[in-house]
């Protein structure tokens, strides 16, 4: 929406200290918890190297993936249980497993923290043409949210944007591309291909790019 990415481009390795950003796989934060257990449902997802994170169901659906598998596993559930076992579930804690083989461990912590925070204030949807070109005043209204992305290294900003796109999280994929679209302002195309960590172009690709794009060379 806010920059085009490739996702040959930007690598998805997570290589960064887990330790650094943990989410309590124990206390599913405060989205959906309405203080009694009965008929919850939670969800844990796990990250490609097999750590998990739980959160409300409220919080994980914002996730078009979560929610598309979820539903399917709940479409092969009819019918399999009977009216006893249907009572029993009812007054106990419903869990859901989900794989999210794309995304490593520290990335996936971004992930749910975001998603435990939206459920219960949800982000502001950007409206274009924006406010501004920084992300302090483009935010200003909303300090959680620009504080969140605001302290995120590029690496990790970058892994964020395949994971949101990766998991259908529009809003987490708007404010990652709108983190990076901000450092682009005022670029030259060599900056601009370091930042995103592009090959350098052919002489007859630049030539190409310059025909097509020559406000990127300006």
């Amino acid at each position: 929406k806010y920059m085009q990415h490739s996702n040959n481009n930007i690598q998805m390795s997570d290589t960064a200290n887990t330790s650094q950003l943990q989410a309590d796989p124990k206390s599913p934060g405060d989205a959906g918890d309405t203080g009694s257990s009965m008929g919850r449902k939670i969800v844990r997802l796990r990250s490609a190297e097999g750590d998990t994170y739980e959160l409300p169901y409220e919080a994980a659906v914002i996730s078009i993936l979560v929610k598309n598998t979820i539903d399917v596993e709940d479409s092969d559930d009819d019918g399999d249980t009977n009216d006893g076992e249907d009572a029993e579930n009812d007054a106990s804690e419903e869990m859901y497993e989900i794989d999210i083989p794309k995304v490593g461990t520290n990335c996936l912590a971004h992930v749910v923290k975001f998603l435990r925070h939206h459920a219960t204030e949800p982000m502001h949807e950007l409206q274009t043409p924006l406010n501004g070109t920084d992300i302090d005043t483009i935010l200003a209204s909303q300090p959680w949210y620009r504080n969140y992305i605001s302290d995120m290294d590029r690496p990790m900003v970058f892994r964020l944007v395949q994971a949101a796109n990766y998991m259908e999280i529009q809003p987490l994929l708007d404010i990652a591309c709108l983190r990076v679209s901000t450092e682009l302002v005022g670029k030259s195309a060599e900056e601009i291909r370091i930042i995103l960590n592009l090959p350098k172009m052919t002489p007859e690709e630049e030539e190409e790019a310059r025909k097509k794009h020559p406000w990127i060379f300006e």
